[in-house]
């Protein structure tokens, strides 16, 4: 039996369809009836032996001291990782988009090096660069005359920066090759009508490059700021969330308290939380760009 064209396509589909169904949205769907119940791991995971109890998970967050300093730690590393990165990110992407540097194809080429190494390797390497006592890095300070070095990994003054750090030496290879093809992409007819009117290269900087580069600016901050607050990895890696709570993130509290202290129904709606804080922030930031639009 042949089949009619217009059906093609959904066959087509299909399997997309039931890949999305059984790996993303049942999945979903489970997590959310999972928040209103409390999990018994010798039950297991039938909802059925799950006693419901309505809204108490998510009473119990806003209870939880933790939860504050996590979130605290999470918006401090996206305060001040996400702005050196796309400062950064973006000076890197202009000098490359001019050709300031020689050999710039190479050049980008290994910028982009820190974003292909796995996280958790790359985080093994980070922490014996950080250690106390024979780290590359401590090794660098005692030379400038602090005798005792900095107790990157052990102090809570110094974790977080620590993982800004790692983060900005990752993650700004993506912000540059983001924004330089954006860069690439622009008309050439607005540059050069600014160039004859006379304008300087900060006017055609703030007036021109800016405006049109206003959504890959956009993509660079809502994939970033989503990335931040699912950070995990490089946390795991360097510090497991210490010394005390001084370095837990949200994500990383969630994954403790789902899958350490067995709690999944408190880390689903942990998790749901999560997600509204995001959609809010990921909607304020794409109606300011529309606004300025």
């Amino acid at each position: 039996m042949k089949l009619r064209k217009e059906y093609v396509p959904y066959l087509l589909c299909l399997p997309t369809v039931l890949y999305l169904l059984f790996l993303i949205i049942y999945p979903l769907i489970f997590s959310l009836v999972i928040a209103f119940h409390k999990f018994d791991p010798l039950a297991g995971l039938s909802i059925l032996r799950m006693p419901f109890v309505g809204i108490t998970n998510f009473v119990k967050i806003f209870q939880h001291h933790i939860f504050f300093k996590a979130m605290e730690n999470t918006l401090i590393i996206l305060a001040v990782a996400l702005s050196i990165e796309f400062i950064f990110g973006f000076a890197i992407a202009l000098l490359l988009n001019r050709k300031v540097v020689k050999g710039s194809s190479i050049f980008t080429t290994l910028l982009l090096t820190p974003m292909m190494m796995p996280m958790v390797a790359a985080g093994l390497m980070w922490r014996m660069m950080f250690h106390l006592d024979y780290g590359i890095i401590n090794a660098f300070v005692k030379s400038l005359g602090i005798s005792s070095g900095i107790n990157w990994l052990g102090s809570s003054q110094w974790v977080l920066p620590t993982i800004i750090i790692v983060d900005i030496w990752q993650w700004t290879p993506f912000v540059i090759l983001i924004l330089l093809a954006g860069l690439k992409a622009l008309p050439k007819e607005p540059l050069e009508a600014a160039i004859v009117d006379g304008s300087s290269s900060w006017q055609r900087f703030r007036y021109v490059i800016l405006p049109l580069l206003r959504w890959p600016i956009m993509i660079v901050l809502l994939i970033r700021m989503m990335d931040i607050f699912k950070i995990f990895d490089t946390v795991y890696a360097l510090t497991y969330g210490g010394p005390g709570y001084s370095s837990e993130t949200i994500s990383f509290h969630t994954y403790l308290q789902g899958f350490k202290h067995f709690k999944l129904g408190y880390a689903a709606a942990l998790s749901w939380i999560i997600l509204i804080i995001v959609l809010i922030f990921s909607t304020l930031l794409i109606r300011l760009i529309r606004k300025k639009e």
